[in-house]
């Protein structure tokens, strides 16, 4: 008779000094394998990626004592040697504690490894931002992003032309002195910024926080040759910003993670979309020639006739030209139809939101882009999120291949916008987020 093996929970969480020579390395690290709860929040679409780890009062952690340090009010369970490489023979000692209110401190180096049986994976790797030490003990962070919201941007400006690969590349040095690089798979992508002027005090994390105003999303990425080196930066677009390019460094040249619903599945909020293309309509928006901001809506023509001359098959409407604090109809030139105040209530239609991947286009131009992807876009996909149990440990930006056999509806290829992890005394599930179907 086949007997059911147990999945027993098990967690690492390090925590101890920044090592200014080394990002990742941490110094004089305590160690955690007991937790409460940990939530794990991070999406394409932030730099900044979050985590809290809640302890209980008592909760021992381990730490390695160095030398002569005194080991008061503290259980030394193991004293070792070790020769340094100057030959220096150094005395370690592993005690155990409990967590006090000066255990922890702002600005600690955090990392935190999930997994079952033994079988960990790294999940987070960052810096304490806030520390309560109340009724429970609450350790608020942020991913490594943090330590380029610390970092002054150099101030310069760049041509109309200007390519991501150059800020952040050896032209414009953003990531000069900062310990990150640029992601391997994100160069080839090309992707066109536009003009950068930086002459205000932002810092690097500022910068690149304001490319998402474009759907140019930097986030932190680990390079898949060297998984436990410093993350780097990645830089893409969602699918809604180019049918050309519906993936993300890293993300189109591997496997799907294949969650098959009968076995990988916890919970499901996935909704199913069916949508008529008559009430279908494509919100498409742009940086024009100004350097403002406008848009246009086109949607079908519900009086085309395709054997009748000069019938178009497609409405724009709802042109405007937007300015950075409001949106506001005007005249502007660079959206034609923005001076008809009178706008088309689409609120019993399926609005798809589009980015143009091009810079200081007309309102033309964006009409014709808008278009061809209204022609494209996927009728038939899903929207929400499935939580699913932690086998996977799954990073956003990556695809997923949904596969169930009751509702094949759901069955394809989609992009993971956003993952939430949740980790304790109520087992570990990823709650993860999920655009419309890719493939």
């Amino acid at each position: 008779m086949a007997v059911n093996t147990l999945d027993v929970l098990c967690c690492k969480i390090t925590i101890g000094d920044a090592d200014p020579a080394n990002p990742m390395a941490i110094q004089d690290p305590v160690v955690l394998t007991e937790v409460q709860e940990i939530e794990i929040v991070e999406t394409y679409k932030k730099l900044t990626g979050t985590a809290r780890v809640i302890l209980p009062k008592g909760t021992v952690y381990q730490s390695t004592i160095i030398g002569n340090a005194t080991l008061e009010g503290n259980d030394a369970s193991r004293i070792t040697t070790e020769v340094m490489e100057d030959g220096v023979i150094i005395e370690k000692r592993s005690s155990q504690a409990a967590v006090g209110k000066d255990t922890f401190h702002t600005g600690q180096r955090i990392n935190i490894k999930l997994g079952y049986n033994g079988i960990l994976k790294n999940m987070f790797d960052g810096y304490v931002t806030a520390y309560n030490s109340d009724s429970l003990f609450e350790l608020r962070c942020e991913n490594m992003a943090y330590k380029l919201k610390l970092k002054q941007a150099p101030k310069f400006e760049t041509p109309l032309s200007t390519k991501v690969n150059d800020v952040l590349g050896d032209k414009y040095n953003l990531l000069k002195d900062t310990g990150f690089e640029i992601h391997s798979e994100t160069r080839r992508f090309d992707i066109n910024i536009g003009k950068v002027k930086i002459t205000d005090n932002f810092t690097v994390a500022d910068v690149l926080n304001d490319w998402s105003k474009y759907r140019v999303y930097c986030f932190l990425k680990y390079d898949e040759n060297s998984p436990d080196a410093m993350p780097r930066i990645a830089v893409g677009r969602p699918y809604s910003s180019s049918k050309a390019q519906p993936s993300f460094p890293g993300s189109d040249n591997t496997m799907p993670y294949r969650i098959c619903f009968n076995y990988h599945v916890a919970e499901s909020n996935l909704k199913v979309l069916k949508v008529d293309p008559k009430f279908l309509a494509v919100t498409a928006k742009a940086l024009g020639t100004d350097e403002k901001f406008f848009e246009v809506t086109v949607r079908l023509n519900p009086d085309y006739d395709a054997g009748k001359a000069g019938s178009k098959e497609f409405q724009t409407i709802n042109a405007t030209q937007i300015s950075k604090k409001t949106h506001k109809v005007t005249g502007n030139t660079t959206a034609s139809g923005a001076a008809t105040k009178t706008k088309v209530d689409l609120s019993t239609y399926t609005v798809v939101p589009y980015m143009s991947p091009n810079m200081r286009i007309d309102s033309d131009k964006l009409v014709e882009e808008a278009i061809e992807y209204f022609k494209n876009y996927n009728l038939n996909g899903i929207t929400g999120s499935v939580t699913i149990f932690g086998d996977f440990g799954l990073p956003s930006a990556v695809q997923v291949e949904l596969i169930d056999d009751l509702n094949p509806s759901k069955n394809g290829v989609y992009i993971v916008e956003e993952v939430k992890t949740i980790f304790g005394t109520k087992g570990y599930r990823q709650v993860v987020k999920l655009p419309y179907k890719v493939k």
